[in-house]
């Protein structure tokens, strides 16, 4: 489904829309909710830091398990200001969840107790040196200064697949001792794919 507002063309995946509609239906908790809030504020700390540097982008792609921000302006950055808007999202969680903590002092409470987990989670999650994620992205940027991008590629995916395994084992682990908790084995097949693909 698109979505134009101005000159940004919003892209949404229908299993997006099907999994946020039974989310909101079934969800009393509101606590997917509150994480996909957090997954909001990572992308719109991206969004600020391109607008700092007057490159605002031209189509947002949301789905399921992705956000992508299609800016076609990233080639005409400096690599600094490229990887001030590459960690802007991790940033901004990494604020955010100091900034609850503090409130959690004053006024305790189980969604912000969710909320925060819900941005450490994300930011630290993101930070890692993947493939997919901020943290491989920046590692690539400051790789691609030093090795022609070939061989910065084929560093990051090494650094990548030899985290992303025991990741994935874990998963498998947690999945074995929960009975439901497939999350992290998901994830970490699917950056596996994006990584070698």
């Amino acid at each position: 489904m698109k979505l134009r507002i101005g000159r940004l063309t919003f892209v949404i995946s229908y299993p997006l829309l099907c999994v946020m509609t039974a989310v909101i239906i079934l969800d009393s908790s509101y606590s997917v909710l509150l994480c996909f809030s957090a997954a909001v504020m990572h992308e719109l700390g991206h969004l600020a830091a391109l607008a700092a540097y007057h490159s605002a982008p031209e189509t947002i792609k949301l789905a399921l398990f992705d956000i992508a921000i299609i800016d076609n302006k990233k080639a005409l950055r400096k690599v600094s200001h490229e990887l001030v808007v590459t960690l802007a999202g991790v940033a901004v969680n990494f604020i955010s969840a100091m900034l609850l903590l503090i409130v959690q002092i004053f006024c305790s409470s189980n969604e912000l107790a969710v909320l925060t987990a819900a941005h450490l989670t994300l930011g630290g999650f993101n930070s890692l040196p993947i493939y997919s994620l901020d943290g491989g992205q920046a590692l690539f940027l400051i790789l691609s200064r030093h090795f022609p991008p070939h061989k910065a590629n084929n560093i990051l995916t090494v650094i990548s697949l030899i985290i992303l395994f025991p990741l994935a084992l874990c998963g498998f682990l947690l999945l074995l001792q929960t009975r439901y908790n497939f999350t992290l084995l998901l994830v970490s097949l699917w950056l596996i794919f994006e990584t070698l693909k």
